[in-house]
């Protein structure tokens, strides 16, 4: 049983004066992913998953709420109202397999109504500092052609990329040492 690293725990504010707690994904944590996934709309879902995916069982949301926090590893924001934690953001990586210690593959979620705001960015930037401390060098990602914030974000980030296309996906890899 892996430990969860509490340093990776901090509060911040979006533009919109929300306050958010960046941590550590936990192995309690898997209906708070559930019930992010119900409020997630069909496109963020479909631009996520690349598919259709409208519920998040529950073998799906333990196996995600339960990493190493080395090789496997996801960073949640949430939020506080009326003493009840809902998550409404995850980054995670894992990475791909012994044969490619150094590669990871790189996912993120932000619920529709936090999105814009520079969450994404915040999770981004912080698994990012994560999988560089525990020797990830290159993140991989399959993007829908039609997910255009990512593919902003990937351009924007100024880091070195890779891009292949193939069948209304794109392959990227991006070098993050």
């Amino acid at each position: 049983m892996s430990v969860v690293p509490p340093h990776a725990t901090e509060t911040v504010t979006l533009p919109d004066g929300t306050a958010v707690t960046l941590r550590p994904i936990r192995p309690d944590d898997v209906p708070r992913l559930q019930a992010l996934h119900s409020r997630l709309s069909p496109e963020t879902i479909y631009l996520r998953f690349l598919g259709m995916h409208p519920t998040l069982f529950d073998k799906e949301a333990e196996k995600l709420a339960n990493v190493d926090y080395q090789t496997r590893m996801a960073l949640v924001a949430t939020r506080t109202e009326q003493e009840e934690e809902s998550l409404i953001g995850v980054a995670r990586y894992a990475v791909t397999g012994p044969e490619r210690p150094g590669e990871a593959e790189v996912a993120i979620v932000i619920e529709d109504q936090y999105q814009g705001q520079g969450l994404g960015t915040l999770l981004v930037d912080r698994i990012m500092a994560y999988a560089r401390a525990h020797g990830v060098r290159i993140f991989f990602m399959e993007v829908n052609a039609e997910n255009d914030r990512i593919l902003h974000f990937v351009r924007r980030s100024g880091l070195p990329t890779e891009k292949v296309f193939r069948e209304g996906v794109w392959e990227i890899r991006v070098k993050i040492s």
